[in-house]
Order: structure tokens, then C-alpha cells, then sequence
């Protein structure tokens, strides 16, 4: 990493939206909690920081802030890191400790080349045309981030949008490339807020989601193709573009920064 420090972008934010609320059926502590079930509260809300852009690419995520944040000790702070370090969402660095995990242009290019082909490839093995249930499902889903969008619940935009491509590849069928295309997904978590702090991104979002749905009802694959390529232009352009104001053309790997 690179001593200049962290890779500085506005969070997302809609005009005139609301503080953003804790997303249906997450984890919440409890009182007492203690354990696995608190380490995931800590990682989803961490992990919620980092895509809402609270959080930023070489940020430090010092244990003691997050044990007195959390009423709890290391251990479960400790377990929480792990899990997010697993994702590839936040990274250790030696004698530093953790940081939300840096990618460079590089990195995010390589990252999204393979989402692409992998998400079309789910999309070419897809069976069509598609049961008209499961179409239904994704027009459910897409309602509920629709109506994020226009409550500038940000939070809830980002689940209900996780929710529509999940649902949108799992009717490939095939299970190891789901899981693939998930974990390539949350390697980039970090770098949505820098697309969605663009005034029409999350409306483009939108159109692509009901344009998805509308080839999928006509069965009309090679659109669905082209959608899902396109789809997945704006995240990487513009944290690339974030990148570069801050730190020039930088392409290669970056130096880790001292204490």
C-alpha cells in the first residue's frame, strides 16, 4: 500500500434521501450476543460501511475502535475480520493490521473481464424460455429496489440489487458457477458507491433490471447477453476514474504504506 493514504471518494448519496436503514432480515445483536452470531453482525455491518463508501479503499479497521463500537472483545472482532478477509473485501497487512482491501485499476479490470464472461456464460446455459414464476419473482424484486431507489435507501438498494442477480443466475442451474460469480461479486463490494454517487446511475441500474426481465420474458438471449455486459460498465469506469484523480495513472500494484 501506498503512505499517501486511503483512496478518498464521496459516499453514495441520493438528493434528499434519508439516513439509511438497516436492510430486512440481516443480522442484528442482540443483548448478550457473543461468538459467531456477533462476528457476523460486526462483518455485515462493516462489510454495509464499505459498499455504502463510509468506509474506504487503505482505511485502517483498528480492533479496539471496533470492540468499543461493538461492546465486545477481540476475539469476536478477530472472527468478523477473518470472514471479510476471506470475501476479499479487506486485506491484513503486516504489522498494520486490517484495511479495506485497495484495488487497483488493474485489479478491478481483471476482476470485472472474468464477471463478464462468467455472468454471460450463466446467461448462454440458462434454459429458455424461463418458467413465468420465476419471472414474477425477479419483477418482485425489482419492485423493492425501485422503491429504494426513489426512498434513497441506499442500503436496502444495494440487497434488493444483490437479490435481482442472484435470483437472475441461479436459474442457470449450475452451482459452481453461482457461487463463483457471488465471490468475484464481493471482491468488488468496496468500489459500488463510487458508480452509484454519479447523478442516473442507479437509474441506469434500474432501466438495465426491467430491460433484463423484458429478454427474459421474449427469451431473447443474445439480448440478455448484451445487457449483462453493459450492466457491468459503470462500477469499474468510474472507480477508475476516482483512482486516478487521487493517485495518476497508477496500474501496478501499490507499495504497503508505514504506520
Amino acid at each position: 500500500m501506498n503512505a499517501r493514504g486511503p483512496l478518498r471518494g464521496k459516499p453514495a448519496t441520493l438528493a434528499g434521501s434519508a439516513p439509511t436503514r438497516r436492510a430486512p432480515g440481516k443480522p442484528t445483536a442482540k443483548r448478550g450476543t457473543r461468538g459467531p452470531a456477533l462476528a457476523e453482525v460486526i462483518a455485515t455491518r462493516l462489510e454495509e460501511e464499505i459498499v455504502l463508501g463510509r468506509r474506504h479503499p487503505r482505511e485502517r479497521l483498528i480492533e479496539q475502535e471496533l470492540c468499543d463500537a461493538f461492546h465486545t472483545h477481540r476475539a469476536d472482532v478477530r472472527l468478523a475480520l477473518f470472514e471479510l478477509e476471506k470475501k476479499g473485501i479487506i486485506e491484513r497487512i503486516p504489522n498494520r493490521g486490517a484495511i479495506v482491501r485497495d484495488l487497483t485499476p488493474k485489479e478491478v479490470t481483471e476482476i470485472y473481464a472474468v464477471r463478464a464472461e462468467l455472468e454471460v456464460m450463466a446467461v448462454r446455459i440458462m434454459p429458455l424460455p424461463v418458467d413465468r414464476r420465476d419471472i414474477e419473482r425477479l419483477e418482485q424484486i425489482q419492485k423493492g429496489h425501485s422503491a429504494a431507489i426513489d426512498k434513497g435507501d441506499l442500503l436496502t438498494v444495494f440487497y434488493r440489487n444483490l437479490n435481482f442477480h442472484r435470483s437472475l443466475y441461479a436459474l442457470c442451474g449450475n452451482e459452481c458457477l453461482i457461487e463463483t460469480i457471488e465471490q468475484l461479486a464481493q471482491k468488488v463490494y468496496g468500489i459500488r458507491s463510487y458508480a452509484n454517487a454519479h447523478p442516473g446511475a442507479l437509474d441506469r441500474a434500474r432501466r438495465d433490471h426491467l430491460d433484463m426481465i423484458n429478454a427474459l420474458r421474449n427469451a431473447n438471449r443474445e439480448e440478455l447477453i448484451a445487457l449483462t455486459r453493459r450492466h457491468l460498465e459503470p462500477s469499474p469506469e468510474a472507480y477508475i476514474r476516482a483512482y486516478r484523480r487521487r493517485f495518476g495513472d497508477v496500474t501496478g500494484a501499490v507499495e504497503t504504506a508505514e504506520p
